[in-house]
């Protein structure tokens, strides 16, 4: 049984493993131990092989939680967890491969059509290069999504969903960032490589939640809507750290030329409140969106398209005031958060890299939900 409270034991150990992750450019093996050790990893699992394949809700707050121990902890544990609940709905015997030896198997991948898939005997051949692939160094399975192309033989292909043994993949270290460092989203790259038909699902099917014979209400769920609900986890929890970071800051500090404290300057009082404000709302908006999912999960797919398009807006304005948040407070924090060790412009180069997240764009979000509220037609595959 899932315990929250092993989750909020591993935020304190989480903030020693920060300077390795750092410093090295991949999640620590400590902080990844430390995953499974929780429970987190399992989350959303299926229950058939010792996950606990509960609502989304419990993932978004364990992830928040383990964001004031580390970011990259709870980004990469959130990126996993996001193919883990995509895995739920490929079929038996791949399921039986990926969990049956470890059901909290960390996952990475990138699920968008980066490569191309060809139909062969037996199976698919696979092409591409996917970028961003969180926690790319851990778990021995790899998931990537492929645009279908036609075979030698001209056999058509669907787009794919494709969760394949890493050890057939190649991970391209390309992760030299701005921020979000320890999280070593690294490139995968395959090369004319075969994988047999169960490891594949086909995309449209389980981006809407629809893959024949699944029967969980927790991998009916669209993947687009929630996936953009399981970012804010992560976000949200990053916010709420860094506004503690700047408030523990503050009280210490004087003004340069004047010597009052800091605290005592309205723009700085104004700074804290507005920020706080900020993230607080952001947090009701995913709250929100685990309602409308658990709503779902009552309701057999898909997801109406409206319910999608909000659950999507509400995740990118979330995130659009968790920046501004972290922007306000960083602005606030003196000349000495411009040196690489200070944690304030850790907290700013992390939040300003991963709210770049494609999902969570702003300008293609508030285009989905404007046409959604003004009735234009859209193609609603990809909502």
């Amino acid at each position: 049984m899932y315990d929250t409270a092993n989750v909020q034991k591993i935020v304190e150990p989480l903030k020693e493993t920060e300077a390795e992750s750092e410093s090295n450019r991949r999640l620590s093996a400590r902080a990844v131990d430390l995953l499974h050790q929780s429970g987190a990893t399992r989350i959303v699992a299926p229950a058939a092989y010792g996950g606990y394949e509960l609502p989304v809700r419990v993932l978004v707050e364990a992830e928040r939680a383990i964001a004031h121990g580390s970011t990259a902890a709870s980004w990469v544990l959130m990126v996993c967890a996001a193919h883990t609940f995509i895995a739920g709905r490929m079929e038996r015997r791949g399921q039986d491969e990926i969990f049956g030896g470890h059901p909290g198997m960390l996952i990475p991948g990138v699920p968008s059509l980066r490569g191309t898939c060809q139909r062969t005997k037996g199976g698919y051949i696979l092409n591409g290069r996917w970028p961003y692939a969180s926690g790319a160094d851990h778990g021995d399975w790899v998931l990537v999504g492929c645009k279908g192309i036609r075979s030698e033989a001209d056999e058509p292909c669907p787009a794919l969903i494709v969760v394949m043994p890493k050890k057939h993949a190649v991970i391209d270290d390309t992760w030299f960032t701005l921020g979000m460092r320890g999280t070593g989203s690294k490139d995968v790259v395959l090369e004319n490589t075969f994988i047999p038909e169960h490891y594949a699902v086909p995309m449209i099917e389980a981006q809407m939640g629809t893959v024949p014979g699944v029967d969980s209400p927790l991998y009916r769920l669209p993947i687009r809507p929630t996936l953009a609900t399981m970012l804010l986890g992560t976000i949200v929890g990053m916010a709420e750290r860094g506004l503690q970071l700047f408030i523990d800051k503050t009280r210490g500090r004087r003004d340069v030329y004047t010597g009052a404290m800091k605290v005592d300057n309205p723009g700085t009082q104004r700074r804290v409140a507005e920020a706080s404000a900020e993230i607080a709302c952001a947090w009701a908006l995913t709250r929100q969106n685990c309602d409308l999912l658990e709503q779902a999960m009552r309701l057999p797919p898909p997801m109406p398209t409206a319910t999608r398009a909000q659950i999507r807006w509400n995740a990118a304005y979330a995130t659009e005031l968790c920046r501004r948040a972290c922007n306000r407070l960083f602005e606030g924090a003196g000349a000495g958060a411009a040196h690489d060790s200070h944690v304030m412009q850790v907290f700013f180069r992390d939040m300003n890299t991963a709210t770049h997240h494609a999902m969570l764009d702003f300008d293609t979000n508030v285009e989905i939900q404007g046409k959604s509220l003004l009735g234009v037609e859209q193609n609603d595959a990809w909502v």
